[in-house]
């Protein structure tokens, strides 16, 4: 089934894209054939193992089953397992790679732990796994069903694989609050996983936000496309399954090309439909306790009845509902389960939804501030909460600000948005969300109260000059508006007392700040590292031919060379890139690009 079709044809190279939405609950994946002078059409795969043909649905459950440390079965075939105590079960691991940052929450959650601690819980990874190896095995997954529905939908599909699979760009949405150190581990998974080969990863491997790719779906889908023109502020409600990520955009442009920017930094917290389910479960156990229908297999039952129909439904309005969960047989009158079906009132059900709600409003009104916003575009799974949605329209309603909701799938609006995002390439301005920069050795200066406080790590250089190390120099400071041409070069050099130096690669090292301040010290008085300063890279690159070029100087302590380079940042693309450059002979020289994979982003 064909889901969306450009407006303009095609006039780039033959190719095959494809875009992974890997949910904590379920996932969906598009894929697009782009031929020359033809229009771009996205199609979603829709046939899943385990799945009845006639469901047709895009979404399949984010689980798989080992046994003995190897992947038995994903999807909607790894359902049959789930009871199995001789299989482990890897289910909401997508919690595994969110940083620290969106698991911290200020009071214990009204929806309650089962463990009874503060905050959620992570399910654990089956034994003898690695995240790593987890999002390998489904990934491999994903892309077999991914070449199945290709040649099964695409005219003469199999002989356009087999031909294209080598140069095939893969696109994986990822969470606002996700930056490098998630984005890498995803990488060496799509490698482990032979999605791309590990020579042509960062060529072929691209990241979107689920937020920047559902703006996409929005505009592609939405019914009336006067909603976006220059000058609108509109913000992104991304409601998935384990977060919710807001974030604030102002149209700059919509002819020839739209041109969004993001007016200030997006907010991410820990919110989303894992947690209704959580409330939930909480408030099935609290009713039936005491009762058979309290124990943990009936009530594993409920709360998959409860995720898949009663929540979806429910949208305030009916004064009782019911979670089917079980046969005719099961009654329990006086607690409210008659013929399989748990009873519930309109209270009861919007009681689970009070605490993700309040946070969803509270982050959208933190990020909103004083600005004037006129649309607010509601996607992801939780997106499709016709509650969620009254809700939001009611408070934000009454500020003059209307809810646009896309009458599709909306679960499916990142996976499919991603590609369309790819097509399109949107010219999207982003803002820094971290400094950039790195080590520098900085000239001492006595009247500097920071240099004397850290006159214990002054020394003399080679060409006589007394220098203080630990420096900070900045490239991108927090908050700077980046555009797809941003670019900023800064000039270094290396004094060495011997070109034995040169004879092997030369190595830099690139950190971020997460502080709100601007840091002019890597290190403290002390000389410890301060702990919002994280490593972010290196840059390497061969400048052993440089010993040919390179005259010594005289210094107070002999001769010594010195080395001239440029630490080169431009945003290429959806790639924040950096090389070392140099001279050589009169002649531009540059080391390979690192790419910084959601360094700032």
């Amino acid at each position: 089934m064909v889901s969306y079709q450009g407006d303009t044809k095609y006039l780039g190279r033959e190719m095959v894209a494809v875009a992974f939405d890997i949910g904590t609950t379920s996932s969906a994946v598009s894929y697009t054939y782009l031929y020359p002078d033809d229009y771009a059409r996205v199609r979603m795969v829709t046939k899943w193992p385990g799945q009845p043909e006639s469901v047709g649905s895009s979404k399949i459950p984010t689980l798989l089953a080992y046994h003995n440390g190897e992947c038995k079965a994903c999807g909607a075939e790894a359902l049959d397992y789930v009871d199995d105590n001789h299989y482990d079960m890897a289910k909401w691991f997508k919690l595994h790679l969110h940083p620290p940052s969106m698991k911290r929450s200020n009071h214990a959650p009204p929806y309650g732990s089962v463990s009874g601690t503060p905050g959620f819980e992570v399910p654990a990874l089956p034994p003898s796994t690695v995240i790593e190896d987890v999002y390998a095995d489904f990934m491999k997954y994903l892309m077999v069903n991914v070449k199945d529905s290709f040649g099964q939908n695409v005219p003469n599909g199999p002989a356009i694989w087999g031909r294209l699979r080598d140069t095939t760009v893969v696109i994986i949405t990822t969470p606002n609050g996700w930056d490098f150190a998630q984005q890498d581990v995803l990488r060496k998974a799509a490698i482990k996983a032979r999605l791309v080969s590990e020579d042509k990863a960062y060529d072929l491997l691209e990241f979107v936000t689920e937020g920047e790719a559902s703006v996409h779906y929005v505009l592609a889908y939405s019914r009336s496309k006067s909603w976006l023109t220059t000058g609108t502020l509109f913000a992104v409600i991304d409601a998935g399954g384990s977060t919710v990520d807001s974030t604030l955009y102002d149209c700059k442009s919509t002819e020839p090309k739209i041109v969004l920017e993001e007016a200030c930094e997006s907010e991410c917290i820990q919110a989303g439909g894992v947690f209704v389910d959580r409330a939930a479960e909480v408030l099935f156990k609290q009713k039936l306790a005491g009762t058979k229908y309290g124990e943990d297999d009936y009530i594993v039952d409920m709360v998959a009845a409860f995720e898949s129909r009663t929540k979806r439904l429910f949208d305030g309005e009916v004064t009782s509902y019911a979670v089917d969960f079980g046969s005719t047989r099961d009654n329990d009158r006086l607690n409210g389960v008659i013929k399989g079906r748990l009873s519930l009132t309109k209270t009861e059900i919007a009681s689970t939804f009070e605490d993700v709600i309040g946070r969803t409003v509270h982050s959208c009104l933190n990020l909103l501030g004083e600005r004037k916003v006129k649309y607010i575009l509601l996607v992801g799974g939780l997106g499709e909460s016709a509650y969620l949605r009254k809700k939001l329209t009611e408070i934000f309603g009454s500020q003059g600000v209307i809810v646009v909701a896309v009458e599709e799938q909306t679960k499916k609006a990142a996976a499919e948005g991603a590609v369309i995002w790819y097509i399109k390439q949107l010219v999207t301005a982003r803002i820094a969300r971290t400094t950039l920069g790195t080590r520098a050795f900085l000239i001492y200066d006595p009247d500097n109260r920071e240099h004397r406080e850290r006159e214990p790590f002054r020394f003399t250089d080679n060409d006589g000059h007394l220098r203080i190390r630990d420096g900070f120099s900045i490239f991108i400071q927090k908050g700077t508006r980046m555009e797809n041409d941003f670019a900023v070069q800064q000039y270094f050099y290396e004094i060495f007392h011997s070109l034995q130096f040169l004879l092997t690669n030369s190595e830099v090292s690139i950190s971020a700040y997460d502080g709100n301040e601007v840091p002019r010290w890597i290190t403290d008085v002390n000389g410890k590292n301060l702990p919002q300063i994280r490593p972010l890279c290196k840059l390497k690159a061969d400048m052993s031919s440089l010993q040919g070029s390179l005259r010594p100087h005289n210094g107070p302590q002999g001769p010594y060379y010195r080395m001239d380079y440029a630490i080169s940042i431009r945003l290429g693309g959806t790639k924040l890139q950096a090389r070392l450059q140099w001279k050589e002979n009169g002649t531009l020289r540059e080391g390979p690009i690192t790419i910084l994979p959601g360094a700032l982003e």
